[in-house]
């Protein structure tokens, strides 16, 4: 029975160390399978841009609309119906241009009536400057007092003061009669009208507005933290969102306070030599820069990512195809885009595409395709870097 026993135990511990031989194979093939499927996992599609470093400006970026120098409200100075309106909205007008007319008619029986109360004074003058003479004679000879010379000229003098009275009121009438027209005080473009024909109008209510020749400017907002660096700037580049050339400003003048609504400063910028195509009402961009006397890149906002608290960049080695992480220096950041502070060498060839699934070292392949709309142009508070240049396989 002894040997029987025996021959139980070895033949488990013969069992025994097959299992255990048997499970470090397993664990062997499992290892070599999963190191064959790392090698076999193909490099990962990003798309990848060019920066160009170069010294930029630091500007401010602001939306504006084009408008007058000047821009007149005309209005009569008498109330009335508005007969006669003879301008549109876009109509070129010159200096003294009539522009609309008031019913004329009651306005010309006040002046009638007007031009008959300074007939009769006149009449009343001279009636009583021919009896003062007379009686001046009489006083000579001594038929009348002194007291009663004394009321016929005070009489003559009431006279005259009464002719003089109506002479003002005539004129007054005549006056009233001619501002029945509207006339354009200077040249310019009509903006807008705010009355029609058939209207009751009163004094001093807006009839025609008129925008005249004495130039064109960009109105914009400063916000509080860009007041003096704007200031600063005093001339900017301006930019339509109709297209065509770059246009130069000069800041003309910023608002003593912030605008109740925007917490903004209202300001406006003259335009130099505004060709004929700008016109009043076009949207534009408006910007104000300064020289920096350092080198900035800007880049597309997808390119950033977060590594333990510091902004960083993926950066492609264009001869193995692997990327390795590059701390920046992010210096002002937009909806699409950042700019970056010195730190990159000329030439870096970034991860713009794809950069939450890159491990430091992994090889890459540049994606066909468009560039991603942040290389576009952008609204932000430093300009863009132009030579920038998207890259592709292909």
């Amino acid at each position: 029975m002894a040997w029987k026993r025996e021959t139980a135990r070895c033949a488990g511990r013969r069992v025994r160390r097959g299992v255990w031989a048997l499970a470090a194979v397993a664990v062997l093939l499992s290892g070599c399978e999963r190191n064959a499927a790392v090698a076999e996992i193909p490099p990962r599609p990003v798309r990848t841009l060019v920066l160009a470093e170069q010294a930029v400006d630091v500007v401010g970026v602001f939306p504006g609309e084009v408008r007058p120098r000047v821009e007149s409200r005309l209005a009569f100075q008498i109330g009335g119906r508005l007969v006669e309106r003879l301008v549109q909205a876009g109509d070129t007008v010159a200096a003294g241009q009539p522009l609309a007319r008031v019913d004329p008619q009651d306005l010309e029986l006040a002046a009638a009536a007007a031009r008959a109360e300074l007939a009769a004074a006149e009449v009343e003058s001279r009636r009583t400057g021919a009896d003062l003479t007379r009686y001046g004679k009489l006083r000579e000879s001594g038929f009348i007092s002194a007291a009663e010379l004394d009321q016929r000229k005070a009489a003559h003098d009431a006279a005259q003061a009464r002719v003089a009275q109506a002479r003002a009121g005539l004129r007054t009438r005549a006056n009233q009669a001619e501002y029945a027209i509207l006339r354009s005080d200077a040249a310019g473009v009509v903006t807008g009208v705010d009355a029609e024909v058939g209207q009751v109008v009163s004094a001093g209510q807006s009839i025609v507005r008129v925008a005249r020749d004495e130039g064109k400017e960009i109105a914009f907002q400063i916000p509080e933290g860009r007041l003096e660096r704007v200031r600063g700037a005093g001339a900017g580049r301006v930019e339509l969102w109709s297209g065509g050339p770059v246009l130069q400003a000069r800041l003309r003048e910023v608002s003593a306070s912030a605008d109740p609504a925007t917490r903004a400063f209202p300001a406006r910028a003259a335009l130099v030599d505004a060709p004929p195509s700008v016109h009043y009402g076009m949207t534009a961009t408006i910007r104000f820069s300064s020289p920096l006397a350092q080198s900035l890149v800007r880049a597309p906002l997808s390119a950033l990512i977060r590594d333990g608290g510091q902004e960083a960049v993926w950066l492609l080695d264009p001869a193995s195809l692997t990327v390795s992480r590059r701390p920046v220096q992010v210096l002002t950041m937009t909806d699409a885009d950042v700019v970056l502070g010195p730190g990159l060498p000329p030439g870096a060839e970034i991860v713009t595409a794809g950069v939450h699934m890159l491990q430091e070292g992994q090889q890459v392949r540049r994606l066909a395709g468009a560039a991603p709309a942040a290389a576009g142009p952008v609204q932000a508070t430093l300009p863009l870097a132009p030579a920038n240049a998207e890259r592709g396989a292909h």
